[in-house]
């Protein structure tokens, strides 16, 4: 049976990663961001090696991180010249090494060797997709109001553009999602593109400002049953951001569909401390992937623009 286990400190952020950038156009999520390492690590070889393509790479610390795992390369792509600009300054690698690089593009509206022709030179294999696009619904009114968090009317906005570069380049696939983004909707997709969950990493966090004073959209969801809040906490407004690890059907990983993970986020909904602690309850079903919480202390900023 899979495990569960737990993380109570960032792991792969370090000091310099967890203080905020300071630039209006540059988002700072830390517990988005470690997930989003601890995805692409789960995918990575034993050992260390391979090229994570990060689609939508923010700041760059994601990417940073990445390579301290193991990566042997970690090319990221934005569309924000701040983004890029902060990112290169801050997180690139020399151009003696190369290990991690960015370039600007949107990767929505490119192809994927459109994707990889950005990047200098080979890229080791194998290749890993990952990505935290923005994720959060939103009503349409309001949608295009924080572009570093709109997600569309289902969350899921970016979702099919990721997978889908990760099914043309043959490549495994890392996505954050929140548990009110539709995670029913979000396996299918994986599973129409060939995918299957490998791994699932999960942390509780509070509903951002923004979400806070636009949550129809989230809370409609909710009520038709295809969003998860965790309201057994000690804020009625939070969610579970959800990393899925997932492997190309040709793997060796079992199949499994949407009930399995709907049904985890269930049960962790019905705890009432950041342990999930009710993830080992007695009469709980067992996991058919290894699950991962992220019992992270709260960040002393968070910036979405």
């Amino acid at each position: 049976m899979p495990h569960i286990s737990r993380v109570t400190a960032y792991t792969h952020l370090t000091p310099h990663d967890l203080k905020p950038p300071g630039e209006p156009e540059v988002f700072f999520e830390p517990v988005d961001t470690e997930i989003g390492v601890w995805v692409a690590a789960d995918l990575l070889p034993p050992g260390g090696g391979g090229t994570v393509l990060d689609l939508g790479s923010g700041s760059g610390a994601a990417a940073a991180a990445m390579a301290r795992a193991g990566a042997a390369r970690v090319h990221g792509i934005d569309s924000g010249e701040q983004t890029l600009r902060y990112a290169r300054t801050h997180y690139a690698s020399p151009p003696s090494d190369g290990r991690v690089t960015f370039a600007l593009g949107d990767f929505a509206l490119m192809s994927a060797q459109q994707l990889l022709a950005t990047a200098s030179g080979p890229l080791p294999q194998p290749l890993v997709v990952t990505s935290n696009p923005a994720y959060v619904p939103l009503p349409p009114e309001v949608d295009e109001a924080r572009p570093s968090i709109s997600g569309g009317a289902d969350g899921l906005k970016w979702a099919g553009a990721v997978t889908g570069h990760a099914q043309a380049l043959g490549a495994d696939l890392g996505l954050t999602i929140g548990s009110y983004s539709t995670p029913r909707h979000a396996v299918a997709v994986i599973t129409e593109a060939g995918y299957r969950i490998a791994a699932v990493t999960l942390c509780p966090l509070p509903f951002g400002d923004f979400t806070r004073r636009h949550p129809e959209r989230v809370l409609a969801l909710e009520e038709e049953g295809e969003a998860v809040l965790w309201r057994a906490g000690p804020d009625p407004l939070a969610y579970f951001v959800v990393g899925l690890a997932c492997r190309r059907e040709d793997s060796d990983v079992r199949p499994v569909g949407a009930k399995e993970l709907m049904d985890l986020l269930h049960s962790a909904a019905r705890s009432t401390t950041t342990r999930l602690e009710n993830l080992d309850a007695p009469g709980e079903m067992p996991y058919p992937w290894p699950v991962r919480v992220l019992d992270l202390p709260p960040a002393t900023a968070r910036h979405h623009w």
